[in-house]
């Protein structure tokens, strides 16, 4: 439940640099981050340290087991832990009761015979994967060890059926029906939900590169309808400044530098705080089927709005 939190909150902050508000990175007399860096006509190719990483990340993209995934396998762009009801949960202790696994089964867990499981994409192909069983969602649910601190008293949560049903999510081709396990909780009208199948996503092709001064990743967010304009978030510190962007581009793959500059390069006190800037990246041709991947990890990146 803490990575579907820590996305949405990702995706929170993001919508609102984008939509024009501003954030204040530190106390008092603290300078306000800009609402958005924009691209300008000219492309901007990468240099320096982050060119040569930007080479090393591309050059590793083509049939890694990552790209093979991202075209051909079940790649999903969001995530797929859990889906639990709305206004989810009744009391602080089944909260706590929830996220530290206290569980009491008084159902029979549904068994499937084959063991495997078919997603099906939008545009009509199937791919037929191993089948995350029911007994195994209830034993990643039961195995959590979150401490209750205190909150969880005697609670226990009760599931009392389960049962297969499906749901759409986001992959890297498109929208896809995937199956999942409903578990009905005592007290709770709708069911919580967890996928029967997990996700083919890689590890990243090749090792992180470690900090590059004056540049970092970014994580992309929308692309232009005619796919020459790219939006990301660049990370930035309170007494730095982002900078337009620059780009690495192959014909299969695309890497977004975002450039930052100290704001008072003489030094002094600055806030400790770090907040994430919308900066614009133009390429030189329309991205198309190319992959933009992440210059920390290697690993692709999906929009949340294509223009």
């Amino acid at each position: 439940m803490r990575g579907r939190i820590a996305m949405a909150a990702a995706t929170v902050t993001a919508a609102l640099l984008l939509t024009g508000c501003t954030s204040t990175p530190g106390g008092s007399g603290a300078e306000p981050w800009p609402t958005l860096i924009t691209a300008g006509p000219e492309v901007r190719p990468a240099t320096g340290d982050a060119a040569r990483r930007a080479a090393e990340v591309t050059a590793a993209w083509p049939g890694s087991a990552a790209q093979q995934t991202w075209t051909h396998g079940y790649y999903p762009t969001e995530d797929t832990t859990e889906w639990l009801p709305q206004g989810v949960f009744h009391s602080g202790p089944d909260k706590a009761a929830y996220e530290a696994g206290h569980f009491d089964l008084k159902t029979t867990l549904p068994v499937s015979v084959s063991g495997i499981a078919e997603v099906q994409f939008a545009d009509g192909s199937r791919l037929t994967l191993p089948q995350r069983s029911a007994q195994d969602v209830l034993s990643w649910l039961s195995g959590r060890k979150d401490p209750c601190r205190g909150q969880c008293g005697d609670s226990r949560l009760s599931i009392t059926a389960a049962q297969p049903g499906t749901t759409t999510v986001t992959t890297s081709r498109g929208r896809a029906t995937i199956p999942v396990w409903e578990f009905t909780i005592e007290g709770y009208d709708q069911p919580f939900r967890y996928p029967a199948v997990l996700t083919q996503a890689e590890h990243p092709p090749i090792p992180g590169p470690g900090p590059l001064a004056g540049s970092g990743g970014s994580t992309l967010v929308s692309v232009s309808a005619d796919g020459l304009v790219l939006t990301a978030t660049v990370p930035q510190g309170s007494c730095d400044s982002a900078q337009p962007g620059e780009v690495h581009e192959t014909d299969q793959a695309v890497v977004l530098i975002g450039r930052i500059a100290p704001r008072h390069p003489g030094g002094g006190a600055c806030p400790a705080s770090l907040g994430h800037i919308p900066v614009e990246f133009r390429l030189s041709r329309p991205l198309g089927t190319r992959a933009v991947l992440g210059l920390d990890d290697g690993l692709p990146q999906s929009p949340r709005d294509r223009g």
